[in-house]
């Protein structure tokens, strides 16, 4: 839960949205009512039906470049606390969808000073996570689509679209790896998660469909990429994913795996805290999460 990260007192929130005005007593208390806002309404799923393949594949493609940078703006603020009211001022405000009023919620918050930058950062991460769902759909629909296909022209048609299987269908794929042991859990998806390792364990983390490792050597953590490749993890912040400038880079042919797919801060000796940034997931043995709040 994202109200376990916060642990300094945080002022209630008076938030207009249309002719509501709502009040919220902190952080769990708005968290849950984003829950509600996080499933694609009926109008938009048949709207999305009728949609051809080219159209999935580009809504697709939209919201992947939508999430790339919500994701970078998370990804600062998890460094820099404060930068996130900058970054979501700067964003035009119609890259949020109307669907449940997430605009006038994400335009409210803009209008508040900086003592609510923890609800910004818990509406960004419940937004993405709608996003998630949309993408989820859209996924779904593709695939059924593709599944119907005539032959004769169609399949010149086909051929081109499955050129982008990693944006529609990398997610079903990296689900089925994860679900074939039962004991996986997906992390939420920008949602920051303590994870408990102590001296001598190791736990196996899928990366999507890629198998890695975490360990606890005693003298610090190492994680090992599905290639046996290992890299020793520092004291700060870390970053795993495809990008150059990550800490722990990984091969840049994984299309399955982000730019900056994972975010890992130790806490101390056997505790890490774990941030899920990939479109495609970040699946570990529920064993190893914390059940306490930080």
């Amino acid at each position: 839960m994202l109200n376990k990260i916060f642990s300094r007192p945080l002022p209630t929130l008076e938030l207009q949205v249309g002719e509501q005005q709502f009040h919220f007593l902190g952080i769990a208390d708005f968290e849950f009512a984003l829950g509600g806002r996080m499933a694609v309404p009926s109008n938009k799923i048949q709207r999305l039906v009728q949609c051809s393949m080219q159209e999935l594949r580009a809504e697709a493609r939209t919201i992947k470049e939508v999430e790339k940078r919500f994701v970078d703006i998370l990804s600062r603020s998890i460094e820099d606390p404060k930068s996130i009211n900058r970054s979501l001022r700067e964003l035009d405000p119609l890259i949020f969808s109307q669907d449940h009023a997430w605009r006038e919620i994400i335009n409210g918050l803009n209008e508040l000073g900086e003592e609510f930058d923890a609800y910004r950062r818990v509406a960004l991460v419940k937004y993405m996570q709608y996003l998630a769902a949309r993408q989820d759909i859209i996924k779904h629909l593709y695939s059924e689509k593709k599944r119907y296909q005539t032959n004769g022209n169609d399949k010149d048609v086909e051929s081109e679209l499955l050129k982008d299987t990693v944006i529609l269908e990398g997610t079903m794929v990296a689900a089925d790896a994860a679900e074939d042991n039962g004991d996986y859990e997906r992390l939420p998806k920008g949602e920051a998660m303590n994870v408990q390792l102590t001296d001598g364990q190791e736990m196996d983390i899928m990366l999507s469909r890629h198998k890695c490792k975490l360990s606890n050597r005693g003298e610090g953590f190492e994680f090992t990429d599905d290639k046996g490749r290992s890299h020793r993890l520092g004291n700060s912040r870390m970053v795993i994913g495809r990008d150059s400038t990550s800490t722990v880079v990984l091969d840049p042919t994984w299309r399955d795996v982000s730019r900056k797919h994972l975010i890992i801060e130790p806490v101390d000796g056997t505790s890490l805290r774990f941030t899920d940034m990939s479109s495609h997931g970040t699946y570990i043995n529920g064993a190893y999460l914390e059940q306490t709040a930080v």
